[in-house]
């Protein structure tokens, strides 16, 4: 089955993102905001043409940035691709080791690094400081171990040195090299284009109806394809203002909302379970029009409980690094009941957005296309006819798609196929569960079975009692072979920089 978004002409012809930034070089209206510091759209193409006239590159080049949500990523970036060259963002809490690897495969010629970032010795590293635009209050600075360094960059020269060092830049030149989190052997590089960026960020314009007026509460890690892409270069294309603030903490997060009354938003789950458990009830958080998420599977749960609290869903996004963010959304403004898996109770990631395919295969994988995917990985063959295989197992109807489970992380107890996102929306519906993984764990008889590593509710005690409850509260809604053999406690779910539940950290366990 195949099914497809509505036609939207403006992605026939895409441009470099720089190209945006740059016609809005007279405008006052303001760009950036970062813990009270006011950033206007000339000033950040001033500050991009100084800091790319500084920079010693040639077209093609690739650079590590290594910052968290701070205002020199985004003019570093946009620097960077003013000279041709090609974006690779790394977490700053990346080891040497994680650091060496990339560099070699991606052959990059230069690191911009924020000072609590690693250094190397492989490549020439320039220094950046995330107080330069503005003090970070010590109540967070001092949780998020701030480091002290000199600024490196030069924001003061301007348009004066600027001239003469820009470079002819192709829609179809590789703009931003991300690397896949690597779950299964070495990451691997995903090349994604000018062109690709102009897509995903110009369907999040017209899909959410994106303009000067929002105010876009940057959460996601700009490191990843969702601050990248939902944060950064939609608000450029728009006109409208980037609200950061270093890292995510959900009570700073709710009172940025409603000090700098902010508008839209995209971030995982387990951020909306930061935020709900942190919501007081007092915030005025009246200004967000749009609550969003991506990156992870969204608990019904969850769903229902901001619902109920703040008085509107989380919209679902469904996509990949190699989709550039989007592939599916919610349509918007949505004001129905929470679209769900009549079979396995789970919320749907939304319809193919502009310009898209997506398809299920016969062992029932999606398959995605369209001008925001990527072409293939770096340095490998391209994807066959323009689908990628995305790795998750999903399923259409109505033409609206639900996301199942990973490919890799389905169990086989005895021959029968569990999906651990059944299992785990069945237990977040337990009032003792705050976070879950379900993965495959050993078993003689059945060969596999199924494990759950829970992280109960503060006002819970671990317990034999407690565990033979799930088990129990689990038989009544699954199937015998779904019900989890297996019940671990655990004080954290371990999760990626982007906020991603890593069930592979308990895939060792009882092994």
């Amino acid at each position: 089955m195949i099914v497809r978004g509505e036609k939207l002409e403006e992605l026939d012809n895409p441009f470099s993102i720089v190209k945006a930034l740059e016609e809005r070089s007279s405008s006052d209206h303001v760009a950036v905001s970062y813990f009270g510091r006011k950033i206007s759209y000339r000033q950040l193409n001033y500050m991009v043409n100084s800091v790319s006239s500084s920079l010693d590159l040639e077209k093609g080049d690739v650079v590590l940035l290594s910052m968290q949500n701070i205002p020199q990523f985004i003019i570093a970036e946009f620097a960077i691709w003013k000279r041709g060259g090609i974006v690779l963002p790394v977490n700053p809490s990346y080891t040497e080791r994680e650091l060496d690897y990339l560099i070699q495969d991606s052959g990059a010629k230069l690191m911009i690094a924020s000072c609590e970032s690693i250094s190397t010795d492989k490549i020439p590293v320039v220094r950046t400081n995330p107080e330069t635009f503005g003090p970070i209050p010590s109540e967070y600075s001092k949780a998020w171990k701030l480091k002290d360094c000199n600024e490196e960059l030069d924001f003061k020269s301007g348009g004066k040195q600027a001239n003469g060092h820009e470079t002819d830049v192709r829609s179809d030149d590789i703009a931003l090299l991300v690397y896949t989190s690597g779950t299964t052997g070495k990451p691997k590089g995903v090349p994604i284009t000018h062109s690709n960026i102009f897509a995903s960020s110009t369907i999040y314009k017209h899909w959410f109806k994106f303009s000067e007026r929002d105010k876009n509460l940057a959460i996601a890690p700009f490191f990843h394809i969702t601050g990248q892409i939902f944060g950064i270069t939609s608000s450029i294309l728009s006109g409208s203002e980037i609200t950061t603030f270093f890292r995510f903490n959900p009570d700073l997060t709710l009172r940025v909302v409603e000090e700098e009354k902010t508008t839209v938003t995209m971030a995982v789950a387990t951020a909306y379970t930061s935020m709900v458990n942190a919501y007081k009830g007092e915030e005025d958080l009246s200004s967000m029009r749009l609550w969003s998420s991506g990156g992870m599977a969204m608990p019904r749960s969850l769903e229902m409980k901001w619902k109920e609290k703040l008085g509107s869903w989380i919209y679902m996004a469904w996509g990949l690094t190699e989709t550039t963010s989007p592939a599916t959304l919610w349509p918007y403004p949505y004001e129905g009941d929470l679209p769900l898996d009549s079979e396995y109770n789970v919320v749907s990631s939304g319809i193919p957005v502009y310009n898209t395919e997506v398809m299920v295969s016969n062992d029932g994988e999606l398959l995605v296309r369209g001008p925001q995917v990527v072409s293939g990985y770096w340095r490998m063959e391209k994807f066959k006819d323009g689908w990628l295989p995305t790795g998750d197992i999903g399923k259409i109807e109505n033409g609206w798609v639900y996301i199942i489970d990973r490919k890799k992380d389905v169990i086989n107890a005895s021959g029968f196929k569990v999906m651990p996102r059944e299992v785990e929306e069945v237990l977040y519906m337990h009032p003792a569960v705050e976070e879950v993984a379900v993965v495959s764990v050993v078993d003689e008889y059945r060969g596999e079975t199924v494990g759950a590593f829970i992280k109960l509710r503060e006002q819970f005690s671990e317990s034999d009692e407690l565990k033979k409850d799930i088990i129990d509260f689990c038989r009544q809604r699954l199937a015998p072979y779904k019900v989890p053999k297996v019940v671990n406690f655990v004080k954290e779910i371990p999760k990626t920089p982007s906020g991603k539940i890593m069930r592979r950290a308990f895939r060792n366990e009882n092994k």
